[in-house]
């Protein structure tokens, strides 16, 4: 039980609730320490003026003595029967002889209490003093200090009675509110780094019945969210409605063009400007695809298809499909691959796709003679696919506008391409809940995708 108040302390330690509930404590501690030690001055001081009034009373009774002899002999039978642990009597003659149940030296700050030669033992905690100068001498009467301490004794036993259990349970119940507390504002942490990730179905769990403020920021969340997943999924389906409807004219037409071209004179000027316009509507046709694609994927249809894919697999089937044009465009391409299989759960047309994209990203844009790397890591809880080239790389203040539909780098506006190879694998990575990151390789990119590994899979194997 102990271990695990100290976990949950550790844990939400840095909440709000818990800071709250510290604080709380800690005034609660301060206002019982502030009571007790006023009680124990104000019991103190009582028992002081008790002793002061006590040693006044006796110290009257010794008045009648005239001359030293007649003090020594009343001093005597009064320390005869008394016990100098509790009460001391003792008088110093004009001629410095002691009389008493104990030895008492004066000093500049007082006077010192001293055990008497084989006399009975004297209190441990010290003595309350009265000194009066007397028949010619000095008359000392002391009470022990014991009651002052065994008072101190009581109320650090009661503060530690009161005061330990209290900042105890009161942590404990700290512990356990910021932990519920905390178990809450973690599900909406989590939500929200699922919607800022694109996820935008997640949602806040309702908990019935409660109307505090955790649960209203929760409701509140949960309505944006799908105010924001409507409006994105209408204008999901708009852009793929567009693209549908104007795929299938751009097909036709794209049809008709090569009909006209097959009907020209070679080497014409209206067969070479056929040419080119074949060239256009093919690649309008491209972009339409591209577009319904995306669209299709993060629609999350593709999650249905899901397998168990070994990415090592696929990484080496694509390596070998474009090892040929490869070397025929003077570049050489190396793979590296783990031991054993690397299986993810996923679609693998798809994330065969993406990695194609990738590596005719990286012919596209490296120049001759430099390395091409594709290589597949491994870890406990994740499988890695990564493509590095040598080419120019993409600046850092680009690396997220490149993921956006259509959107090309200047330097690359030259060459072909339409700006959808980096949008369809940032959504393949998203319906894989996957890591999309990309890095400079000094020189060149590097681009990886970091899967969660699928564990059953592993398993069973």
């Amino acid at each position: 039980m102990r271990s695990g108040l100290i976990r949950a302390l550790r844990h939400s330690a840095g909440s709000t609730p818990m800071r709250q509930a510290i604080g709380l404590v800690a005034v609660v501690a301060v206002v019982n320490l502030v009571t007790l030690g006023l009680a124990y001055l104000s019991l103190r001081s009582a028992i002081e003026t008790g002793m002061r009034a006590n040693l006044s009373q006796h110290m009257a009774g010794f008045q009648v003595a005239a001359s030293p002899s007649a003090l020594e002999i009343l001093v005597m039978a009064e320390a005869n029967a008394a016990d100098p642990a509790q009460r001391v009597f003792a008088y110093i003659a004009p001629d410095g002889r002691v009389t008493g149940n104990a030895k008492a030296v004066l000093t500049g700050g007082g006077v010192q209490i001293r055990r008497m030669p084989e006399g009975r033992p004297l209190g441990e905690h010290g003595y309350f003093p009265l000194i009066e100068r007397m028949a010619g001498g000095i008359l000392i009467l002391a009470e022990s200090r014991t009651p002052i301490h065994e008072l101190g004794r009581t109320f650090l036993a009661l503060l530690a009675l009161s005061l330990a259990p209290t900042v105890l349970i009161s942590l404990g119940a700290g512990a356990i509110i910021a932990t519920r507390a905390r178990r809450r504002v973690d599900l909406i942490e989590a939500t929200l780094g699922k919607l800022s990730e694109g996820a935008l179905d997640a949602r806040i769990p309702v908990e019935p019945g409660r109307r505090d403020d955790l649960a209203r920021i929760g409701a509140q969340v949960n309505r944006m969210a799908a105010a924001q997943e409507a409006a994105t999924e209408a204008l999901r389906q708009v852009s793929a409605d567009i693209a549908h409807d104007l795929k299938t004219p751009l097909q036709r037409m794209a049809v008709l063009l090569h009909d006209l071209r097959d009907r020209l004179p070679e080497e014409s000027a209206e067969a070479a400007l056929a040419d080119r316009a074949i060239a256009e509507a093919d690649g309008a046709v491209g972009i339409f695809h591209g577009l319904l694609q995306i669209a299709q994927i993060e629609g999350g249809g593709a999650r249905a298809n899901f397998t168990t894919v070994d990415l090592a697999r696929v990484a080496s089937e694509m390596a070998e499909l474009y090892a040929p044009t490869a070397e025929e465009e003077g570049r050489k391409l190396t793979l590296h691959l783990p031991d054993g299989p690397a299986t993810i759960s996923g679609n693998k047309g798809l994330i065969g796709q993406a990695l194609a994209n990738l590596i005719e990203n990286a012919l596209r844009h490296t120049p001759p003679g430099t390395d091409i790397g594709i290589a597949v890591r491994r870890t406990a809880d994740s499988v890695a696919l990564e493509v590095a080239d040598r080419g120019p790389g993409i600046p850092e203040s680009e690396r997220q506008n490149v993921l956006r539909r259509l959107y090309r780098l200047e330097q690359s506006r030259t060459t072909p391409g339409n700006g959808l190879g980096l949008a369809l694998v940032a959504a393949t990575a998203g319906l894989h809940g996957a890591q999309l990151d990309l890095k400079d390789n000094a020189p060149g990119l590097r681009v990886t995708l970091s899967f969660p590994a699928d564990t059953a899979a592993a398993t069973r194997a």
